[in-house]
């Protein structure tokens, strides 16, 4: 008996399990502890009932001076953006019209990514700048019923803006919260106005350089933000779910600075993005990665003339990079779309003296030298070159060589005859 007790206090110790008697003694401390209030979220996050105690929600309003600091920067360099910035990372002209002081900066914390009709936003947090600085209302339920009350509320600062700014929330946020105003049969305002996704804009530029484009990273990465005292994002529907059942809000603070500190990231990193796209040719980013990128949104964006003036600055920058390929290629296709079919040539020779296997670089020159510069025996040596290239004839690359080629041939009236030169 006595070694199998040692074996249950040695299971107990390292499982830290409870025996029935401390399981009770707890539970009545937490009873107690619930009974005088000493837990209640009041006690823990300052703020204060909206509305009826019985029929509210708990705000949390918190004033930040625009000097605020927030990793490399401070909240009120959002103000030196321009829209046409901001209409350039978004890919929506409708945004070019941007002003910081009438946008609304959205984030929610919920019970689950699933989303549907019973994903629950028990967390919704709306940023907007004041007179005197930046102002974010942290909106919080205690219990389910809490929800009408603080959608109510919801609904008046989404009808006082002039854009939402989100992370994600053009497919997660902004849907969500639409279906909670439905369920409880209240207006929603929310998707009425330009919505400026920073997630995709976020992608655009570093995705290619950072792979991981969570808010978290480019907060670490691209902003200079570092948490102190924050909470895994996948711990908190569960530290929701704690409370509602014991009342016990002490662990509540590290959400609501993880919550505050996301929404203040979407102000400083949309100030990021118009600095950066202020600086001529591509200047204001400092990898080359981001660069690219750069180029690759003028031109998805039809802006050629940009994309000739940041490719050009790209190419002469890096001579050594392997995505100078890439930004060759698209300052060809640039340069033959604005008709400067000088710089076309000089760049596909480039191109291709770099590359010299490279088929785009082939197939666009043979294709210039036959119909632009008329000069068919270049265009017959290129095709020639490309063909040697493939291991088959029967390769559909190859054979569109080979009957560019005999087409060229036809045009210089020498059909069949292979013992021509045409690398002249």
């Amino acid at each position: 008996m006595s070694e199998l007790r040692d074996k249950l206090d040695a299971l107990l110790k390292n499982r830290q399990l409870m025996t029935g008697s401390q399981w009770a003694k707890q539970h009545n401390e937490v009873s107690e502890s619930r009974r005088t209030g000493s837990f209640e979220i009041d006690d823990c996050v300052p703020g204060a009932v909206q509305g009826e105690a019985d029929d509210g929600f708990y705000l949390v309003r918190t004033d930040f001076p625009l000097t605020h600091p927030q990793g490399n920067l401070a909240l009120g360099d959002i103000f030196d953006c321009a829209g046409e910035h901001i209409a350039l990372s978004a890919a929506d002209d409708e945004l070019a019209d941007f002003d910081p002081r009438s946008a609304c900066f959205v984030d929610t914390e919920t019970i689950g990514l699933a989303g549907g009709t019973g994903t629950v936003a028990f967390l919704v947090g709306v940023g907007y700048f004041t007179e005197a600085g930046f102002r974010l209302d942290q909106c919080f339920m205690r219990d389910y019923d809490d929800e009408e009350s603080m959608l109510r509320f919801l609904a008046e600062r989404f009808s006082e803006c002039d854009c939402v700014v989100g992370y994600n929330s053009k497919s997660f946020d902004l849907p969500l919260l639409r279906t909670r105003f439905i369920q409880n049969r209240i207006p929603f305002h929310g998707e009425a106005v330009p919505h400026y996704d920073l997630v995709h804009a976020a992608r655009r530029f570093y995705k290619r350089r950072l792979r991981d484009c969570s808010l978290g990273n480019i907060e670490r990465e691209v902003l200079g933000v570092r948490r102190k005292g924050d909470v895994p994002s996948h711990l908190i529907p569960q530290m929701w779910f704690d409370y509602l059942r014991t009342r016990d809000a002490r662990r509540l603070p590290p959400v609501f600075y993880h919550h505050r500190m996301d929404i203040l990231s979407l102000v400083v990193l949309t100030a990021w993005l118009s600095r950066c796209l202020d600086s001529p040719e591509g200047g204001g980013f400092e990898h080359q990665e981001d660069k690219l990128s750069l180029v690759r949104l003028h031109f998805r964006q039809k802006k050629y003339e940009d994309v000739i003036a940041c490719g050009l600055k790209y190419i002469e920058e890096d001579e050594q990079s392997p995505l100078r390929r890439e930004c060759l290629e698209m300052l060809c296709l640039a340069f033959r779309r604005r008709e400067r079919f000088e710089e076309l040539e000089q760049h596909l020779d480039l191109m291709l003296s770099e590359h010299p296997s490279d088929l785009f670089a082939h197939h666009e020159l043979a294709k210039y030298h036959e119909h632009r510069s008329r000069n068919l025996p270049r265009a017959a040596a290129i095709c020639k070159s490309a063909i040697a290239l493939f291991r088959s004839p029967e390769i559909p690359e190859a054979k569109a060589f080979a009957q560019r080629l005999a087409r060229i041939k036809k045009k210089l009236g020498r059909s069949g005859r292979d013992h021509l030169d045409f690398t002249a």
